[in-house]
């Protein structure tokens, strides 16, 4: 998410400039012009990556999203309608996956990602809505046309979210076939732009700017405000049903809570610059990487972090391979990462 950051940001600087207007697409838009196929696409600035199955899927900017069936050696460019940059991948299954970007497009695929179609985007939402654009809770625009997605999750093949600026959050309880604005069930005041957004059962977690924590118990019925341990904003969270919740974001901050976001105890896990991915690995072992480039691995409990040594470019989103090795992305492209010495020190577990 470094440069999820950073291209967020531009989206956010740009949507902001031009949010009281909605053109019509014309031919040369970016939610029209396929993205385009390049034999460096894996060598591109790439946002995010995920599992489907043993394949790993990235995505970037571009509308470009690469495929992978040996651990990260060699990706394949798929098929993709838009050529927005994108900021979010995930995968329900080995075949049926969603990605989303700027300009609030929404992407499905059902091959486990050779190719993809777009199933909704922020011109298609407003218009929707119609008139009724501004936020109850804080008489802000609320999902402008041009406003970028920057994170989506599903809790099961059915229900879905997607966050992104300005308070933007979708929901989907259909399998993706429709989407409906869901702000109001989220205290978002502020209109504080939301980065990233995770499950554990029926509790689903959202993190944001200036500190933002939400959680519902309810499968995403109703939200409420955390109290966050940080001021500063969480650029993306790890759960999983048996390890703690992670939050993690500016200035290498970290934190950790074992009772679904009570409490928080700070992670002593240092960092360069703002952390911006996280990796379950194999033996449930939590990574983390880093805009600076850094990277460190902590255990399951999200303690003990240890630092991956190692000089390296900004990195955006990391997932562990096959191998127990990491593979990153970022403004420079693909990057796998050698965890074998760690690997040692951790007894041989891979």
């Amino acid at each position: 998410m470094a440069v999820a950051l950073a291209l967020g940001v531009a989206a956010i600087n740009s949507a902001a400039d031009g949010r009281a207007t909605n053109p019509a697409l014309d031919p040369l838009d970016p939610l029209v012009l396929p993205a385009v196929r390049t034999p460096r696409a894996a060598q591109s600035v790439l946002v995010a990556i995920t599992r489907a199955g043993e394949r790993l899927i990235a995505v970037g900017e571009g509308g470009i999203v690469l495929t992978s069936d040996d651990d990260g050696k060699t990706w394949a460019q798929a098929e993709v309608p838009v050529s927005v940059t994108l900021t979010s991948v995930q995968f329900v299954t080995p075949s049926l996956g969603w990605a989303v970007g700027h300009s609030g497009v929404v992407l499905s695929t059902v091959d486990g990602g050779r190719s993809w179609s777009k199933k909704f985007d922020g011109l298609r939402r407003v218009q929707a809505k119609g008139d009724d654009t501004q936020n109850p809770q804080s008489g802000m625009a609320a999902g402008g046309a041009s406003d970028p997605l920057l994170d989506i999750h599903f809790l099961d093949a059915q229900r879905g979210f997607a966050v992104g600026a300005f308070g933007l959050l979708l929901r989907t309880k259909d399998g993706g076939a429709t989407w409906e604005s869901w702000e109001k069930h989220l205290p978002n005041p502020d209109g504080n732009h939301l980065y990233g957004v995770r499950s554990a059962g029926d509790h689903v977690y959202v993190v944001g700017e200036r500190g933002s924590i939400y959680a519902s118990r309810d499968g995403g019925e109703t939200f409420t405000a955390l109290k966050s341990p940080y001021e500063g904003s969480f650029f993306g969270l790890t759960v999983a049903s048996s390890g703690p919740l992670v939050v993690y974001g500016l200035r290498g901050r970290a934190f950790a809570s074992e009772d679904q976001g009570d409490t928080w105890h700070p992670l002593d896990v240092a960092a360069g610059s703002a952390w911006t991915g996280a990796a379950a690995m194999p033996d449930r072992r939590i990574a983390l990487v880093g805009q600076a480039g850094d990277v460190a691995v902590g255990d399951e409990h999200g303690r003990a972090f240890e630092p991956v040594g190692g000089r390296r470019a900004s990195l955006s989103a990391a997932v562990a391979n096959r191998h127990g090795d990491l593979v990153a992305v970022g403004p420079r492209g693909v990057l796998v990462i050698d965890m074998s010495s760690l690997k040692r020190q951790q007894g041989g577990k891979s």
